[in-house]
């Protein structure tokens, strides 16, 4: 029966995607940004200047983030991109307030971007067949929004954040492909329907989009086929991290989804696989210097 269902959803995305290719067109006019991405945070300081700049790097041109309840020096890192016109920075101090955020910032600044990545500040977007993530969306432009699919990593047998290292330079041992996370074209921002979980959203009259790789996204594949992007996401990193940091401080999507030990050790049975895509980005990164980046 699971089968049949997944063959079912197959079909329908398969329809869908045909259905956009073949009689939907709108030409994308460029606005301000092309690709932007939105991210809610807590107490993400002492990673953000990576994350910042790994993503700056593969092509990301602006960044909507938005604060929730942070007490560390999250000002102090964003103060040079802020000054760049490359973040803008909003205080959101809503309890589980990840969603309200997503859509506020659909609401807000739709006009400003072509298209805007939904992903957290412990997910980077790697991608695998270009040599940034704009020359991959551009294949797209037509669409809703594009899916990418998440490997999880985990501690990679670290004990503690070894501080003198990159967390992609740190942390490779992963899982197979797990959940997606969206890309949405903002000329279709008002034909959401609503978001679903944290990164993926339905759209009136077509539900769920997925251009490519949706034989996954629907189960009826096991693995994406075709590999042209990836999102890995760093759920644990160190053990003393987790512990400390990522324990103690909670999920801002659900009070229902708490981290615990359990939690820690099911994602470290799960990654028994070694990826090393990001280091194609890895000496750029240890190279960057905000004062030379011109976007």
């Amino acid at each position: 029966m699971k089968k049949i269902l997944s063959l079912f959803k197959y079909w329908h995305l398969c329809f869908n995607n045909l259905i956009i290719r073949l009689f939907l067109w709108k030409k994308m006019h460029r606005k301000k940004h092309y690709l932007s991405v939105c991210s809610i945070f807590k107490n993400e300081g002492k990673y953000m200047k990576e994350w910042l700049d790994f993503h700056l790097i593969v092509g990301f041109e602006h960044f909507y983030l938005y604060n929730n309840f942070s007490s560390d020096n999250y000002r102090e890192v964003l103060k040079p991109y802020i000054e760049k016109g490359l973040v803008t920075l909003i205080d959101w101090p809503y309890q589980h307030g990840q969603m309200a955020a997503y859509n506020d910032c659909v609401d807000k600044f739709k006009n400003e971007s072509n298209w805007i990545a939904f992903m957290d500040l412990d997910e980077f977007a790697v991608p695998l067949a270009y040599d940034d993530v704009k020359a991959w969306l551009k294949n797209y432009e037509k669409f809703p929004c594009v899916l990418g699919f998440f490997k999880d990593f985990s501690s990679s047998g670290r004990m503690k954040d070894d501080e003198s290292k990159p967390v992609i330079e740190q942390f490779v041992v992963c899982s197979d492909f797990v959940s997606p996370s969206m890309f949405l074209n903002t000329a279709w921002a008002g034909r959401i329907k609503e978001f679903r979980l944290s990164h993926f959203c339905r759209f009136k009259f077509f539900n769920k989009v997925c251009p490519e790789n949706a034989g996954f996204l629907c189960r009826w594949h096991e693995q994406p086929r075709k590999l042209d992007f990836q999102f890995n996401h760093y759920h644990s990193k160190s053990f003393d991290y987790y512990v400390s940091k990522k324990i103690p401080g909670g999920d801002v999507f659900s009070a229902q989804n708490s981290y615990s030990l359990n939690h820690f050790y099911k994602n470290e049975q799960k990654c028994g696989k070694v990826d090393y895509n990001a280091y194609r980005y890895l000496i750029k990164l240890k190279n960057f210097n905000l004062d030379d980046y011109q976007a």
